[in-house]
């Protein structure tokens, strides 16, 4: 683990503006085992607006211009649109309502999540895995036929799977989804999205995914001291 789990309130000084940039842009159905609709800057503008972004963030991190400066990244960002409907089946989940899968980003070093929705309750939860327990690993045909809608998906299954799947893991922290509020936290950190919706909402958010390359990274630094 090279970064610490971060939360920011008022991340951004004009909210308003980031949301109705995030709410101009075309959603399509992404590539994956995803819910929900996904959008990506495509523009010079919008592109300009992330990068923008992403220093932001990344400031954070590395609050020292000088060392700011030598760090080089790569980051994929977009704006993530999860309706109800899109998650009905997590919501009315009777053992675990709300919860989605459980999941490490491994394939990047940093997350970060802004919340641009009003909905208070649909954060999201880091965990570890429970002793005694082999890690099981998500089914991504369940994942994919549910998130497609498909008529072929047996629900018992689903729910069978996903509670048996949620059931090896501890809730370590629960950030809460406050208007305008970034968490952040190392990509191999256990975490899964709460769906605290009812009909007709939606959880707006803008998620960028980090490869970072630095003189230095907070955790292993603080091992040092």
């Amino acid at each position: 683990m090279n970064y610490p789990s971060l939360q920011v309130n008022n991340f951004f000084e004009k909210p308003n503006y980031i949301k109705e940039f995030a709410e101009s842009l075309t959603y399509e159905k992404p590539l994956g085992n995803y819910p929900g609709l996904r959008a990506e800057a495509k523009d010079e503008q919008s592109l300009d607006l992330v990068q923008k972004i992403n220093y932001k963030i990344l400031r954070l991190l590395y609050p020292d211009f000088n060392q700011f400066q030598t760090l080089t990244f790569q980051a994929t960002s977009s704006f993530q649109k999860i309706r109800y409907e899109d998650v009905e089946a997590h919501v009315l989940n009777k053992e675990h309502p709300g919860k989605g899968w459980i999941h490490g980003d491994h394939e990047t070093k940093f997350t970060a999540i802004i919340y641009l929705s009003e909905n208070d309750f649909c954060g999201t939860a880091l965990y570890s895995q429970k002793s005694g327990f082999n890690f099981t690993a998500i089914d991504p045909t369940l994942k994919s036929l549910y998130y497609s809608k498909s008529p072929d998906l047996n629900m018992n299954d689903y729910y069978n799977f996903l509670n048996n799947h949620i059931n090896q893991f501890k809730l370590d922290c629960l950030f809460n989804s406050s208007y305008n509020k970034l968490i952040g936290f190392d990509g191999s950190n256990l975490h899964g999205a709460i769906y605290n919706l009812k009909p007709k909402e939606e959880r707006l958010t803008f998620i960028s995914f980090f490869n970072i390359n630095a003189p230095c990274y907070p955790v292993p630094e603080m091992r040092r001291t």
